[in-house]
């Protein structure tokens, strides 16, 4: 009897032990399978990308769904070179911002004409017809001819890539007359009519584009006109065909991630060819070696073409000739005590041209730094005669560095075979005067805009 009345209140422990273990077994579970969103959560918090942070920020997330067919934008070039590479900036960042493959335009460079900056139309024309007759011309009497105007060179065999790569998709546009029916029939668009959206500016500077609904007006009045990105974002078409893109402030930009983007960009556009830095680092070791001498850039022009800046040459040199004094006056030794680090520094047991010129001036004049003066004139120009007067060590690339420039001579064109000795002078210009320890450059000029984030890129500001 004793036995059996306990077998009721044996069954009841039984039944609540194990209530009990299926709900701690059930907790447990469910709290072990939430670990993986937590730990998710936070590693996709640690490693945002620019493209994660462009779907949650930058334009109220309103890009569509994603699309399984690639989606693909383009622009027209023109002008000179630093005008063609801010377009290409302004075109990186609207391919990363857009989530679309970059059909990337060559450098055009040109022997002589420049092809002006027009509304699309307009441009589009010039571009083919100029393109198609240099095609023609080049092939009959060869790269070399003085009839054969242009050449064009891919942006990768001149800039470093890195940054560009590892944000955007992008494919170099070979087809070299710009006709668009070749561009069609390479993405294999056979409605154009539905596949394209063209935007054709009917002005030169017809739209800004901007990324905050809030903003109402253009941040700069030579636009017309504002075109917000989300607008771009959503468009379905397979390509977006864009005209010009140039000017530094083509974009209105108020959220950070964009901004930041856009400088990236920029600041990561550093020339990396081989040749031309091997050049600029040997003149730059006669001047004493990175940091040791100040870099000039006198823009002159003249009264045709280049009439803006032959206007005010003489202000200009007034105005760097000023600058230099003062600043003499107020660092007298901050040449010597410059510090550079380690991974620039250039050993250089002796400074050959500048102890050369240093030995020949009297001591009190050896105060004065070493300078190397980039110019699109030469040294016997007439309004570079106040400025050699007053610096006794001047140093210019053809008066005492031509020998340096033997294996720029050989360079050739991958894409033509065209010899690039006339395009990339300049370049070298440009490396020099960027690794002294200053840089002063000519207002409004964007060779001395580039060579001032050389010397930030090479050097530090």
């Amino acid at each position: 009897m004793l036995a059996s009345s306990n077998l009721p209140i044996v069954g009841h422990r039984y039944f609540f032990f194990i209530i009990t273990f299926l709900i701690l077994y059930l907790s447990i579970s469910y709290i072990i399978s939430c670990f993986p969103h937590i730990d998710n959560k936070i590693t996709n918090k640690k490693q945002i990308s620019y493209n994660d942070k462009i779907l949650s920020s930058n334009s109220h997330s309103c890009l569509g769904p994603e699309s399984n067919e690639e989606r693909y934008m383009t622009y027209l070039p023109h002008s000179g070179f630093h005008n063609q590479r801010n377009m290409l900036e302004n075109a990186v960042f609207l391919s990363w911002v857009l989530n679309r493959t970059l059909i990337m335009p060559p450098i055009i460079f040109t022997k002589k004409t420049i092809i002006p900056h027009r509304p699309y139309n307009i441009l589009y024309n010039m571009i083919t017809g100029n393109m198609t007759k240099n095609v023609i011309t080049c092939k009959k009497n060869g790269v070399e001819d003085k009839k054969c105007m242009f050449t064009q060179l891919d942006w990768e065999e001149l800039m470093d890539f890195k940054f560009i790569k590892k944000y955007i998709r992008y494919i170099h546009r070979e087809d070299q007359n710009f006709n668009v029916n070749e561009l069609y029939s390479f993405l294999n668009i056979t409605k154009p009519e539905s596949q394209v959206f063209t935007l054709a500016e009917e002005t030169r500077y017809d739209f800004q584009f901007y990324d905050d609904e809030n903003i109402t007006k253009v941040s700069d009045d030579q636009f017309d006109h504002l075109i917000h990105l989300c607008s771009l974002q959503k468009r379905k078409e397979k390509l977006i065909h864009f005209g010009s893109i140039y000017h530094f402030n083509r974009f209105n930009l108020k959220f950070k991630e964009n901004i930041d983007f856009l400088n990236s960009v920029r600041e990561n556009m550093i020339i990396n060819h081989p040749v031309l830095l091997d050049i600029g680092d040997k003149i730059s070791e006669q001047l004493g070696g990175l940091g040791s001498y100040i870099g000039v850039h006198l823009r002159l022009g003249d009264m045709g073409f280049d009439k803006k800046f032959g206007q005010k040459a003489e202000e200009n040199v007034d105005y760097i000739t000023k600058s230099l004094i003062e600043d003499i006056s107020s660092t007298p030794n901050e040449l010597e005590e410059i510090e550079v680090s380690n991974s620039n520094f250039i050993s250089t047991s002796t400074m050959i041209e500048a102890e050369k010129c240093l030995q020949s001036i009297s001591p009190e004049q050896r105060n004065f730094p070493i300078i190397y003066l980039a110019s699109d004139k030469p040294r016997n120009d007439r309004r570079l005669k106040k400025f050699l007067r007053e610096f006794p060590c001047v140093f210019m690339l053809f008066s005492n560095f031509e020998k340096y420039l033997g294996q720029l001579k050989r360079v050739k064109n991958p894409r033509d075979g065209a010899l690039l000795f006339r395009y990339f002078v300049p370049f070298v210009d440009g490396i020099v005067a960027a690794r002294g320890n200053k840089f002063i450059g000519t207002p409004e000029s964007t060779f001395s805009e580039y060579v001032t984030r050389l010397h930030e890129h090479w050097v530090g500001s």
